[in-house]
């Protein structure tokens, strides 16, 4: 059967700024019917007797939950690692204190400008640039392990070396690079193109090595595949969607995904009020996209792919945004060098 690595679980959809690009549509009420404290540490425990080792608590902003302290100091005494990504808006000195006792092994903060203008106007909100600066700086004072993640669109596909400045500057661990998607408030013309896509790809491989051993630059899994011509990606070494097989997205209602950014029907698996957590899990039925999956099943520039076999379709949440099939991802650096001839 298949293993439970991590989690990510998005314990409210309360969130206190309104980005642009939010695929959740989060603003500052909370969805109706959100897990109890008691429900989400039940939960909790069904996660360790699964085995999985990782629980990410995201949002929304997971800090306005009331009770996110408890349920992260539950999922340690149960010997799964707690991560968070945050927006780091309301990060303050108790929440870090907080924190240092808590020992996370990891801190993500949402950056997605090289200044507050930028920054702010993605984030819908004006101070949100400083007061993530100052909860990247709080944090990393603290010992704590401290990184960035930004969803690049063309707001801000030209501001990567500047955001890139400041992460080092702050001594940031990491930095995850991401393309935005357009779905939830994302408007479609705001998505890369395929030439700033590889713009996006170039500079993750050319700074990756350069500052390697300052901050480590991860490609999302939304960036790929199979490269001949960029070094260093992580998505050379692709092996599909793993959204079903290791992975699980959960909403703070107790809603079952293999990803939390798979929206629609199709995608839910069932809610931990109705089944217990093994039973979705274990289903025969669940998470047919990726547990059936069969080359066959490819579409479009992926039907004939080399790769295909083992790249599987890419990324299932931009497959299904951008082409409207889990079997075919229109970012694909393999087809962009094919049809491009990239010397």
């Amino acid at each position: 059967m298949y293993k439970l690595d991590t989690v990510v679980w998005e314990i409210t959809l309360q969130c206190n700024i309104h980005c642009l690009h939010c695929g959740s549509s989060a603003d500052y009420n909370t969805r109706n019917n959100e897990l109890s404290t008691n429900e989400a540490i039940d939960l909790i425990e069904q996660l360790a007797d699964l085995g999985c080792k990782r629980v990410v608590l995201s949002g929304g902003e997971p800090f306005l939950r009331q009770d996110w302290a408890t349920l992260s100091l539950r999922i340690k005494d149960l010997g799964m690692h707690v991560s968070y990504i945050s927006n780091g808006y309301i990060i303050n000195d108790d929440i870090v204190d907080l924190l240092k006792i808590i020992q996370p092994v990891g801190i993500s903060f949402s950056l997605d400008g090289s200044n507050a203008e930028t920054h702010d106007y993605i984030r819908g909100k004006k101070g949100v640039f400083e007061r993530c600066i100052s909860a990247l700086k709080k944090t990393t004072n603290a010992g704590l392990y401290s990184s960035a993640v930004t969803s690049v669109h063309k707001k801000n596909i030209n501001e990567l070396e500047g955001i890139l400045e400041i992460l080092l500057e702050n001594g940031v661990c990491a930095w995850q690079v991401q393309t935005a998607t357009p779905q939830g408030r994302m408007p479609k013309e705001l998505a890369l193109n395929d030439d700033e896509y590889y713009k996006l790809a170039a500079f993750i491989s050319e700074n990756r090595k350069k500052y390697n051993n300052l901050i480590k630059i991860y490609d999302a899994d939304c960036v790929g595949y199979y490269s001949s011509k960029l070094d260093g990606l992580y998505n050379t070494n692709w092996k599909g969607c793993q959204a079903g097989l290791q992975v699980l997205g959960i909403e703070s209602d107790g809603t079952v995904k293999g990803c939390l950014s798979l929206h629609g029907e199709p995608f839910i698996e069932g809610n931990i009020r109705e089944k217990s957590l093994s039973e979705i899990w274990n289903s025969k039925c669940g998470f047919e996209y990726n547990r059936r999956f069969s080359p066959k099943f490819l579409k479009g520039i992926c039907k004939d792919c080399k790769w295909g076999a083992i790249c599987r379709g890419g990324c299932t949440e931009k497959a299904v945004t951008c082409t409207g099939s889990p079997y075919e991802s229109p970012y694909c650096l393999y087809n962009y060098e094919k049809t491009h001839d990239k010397s």
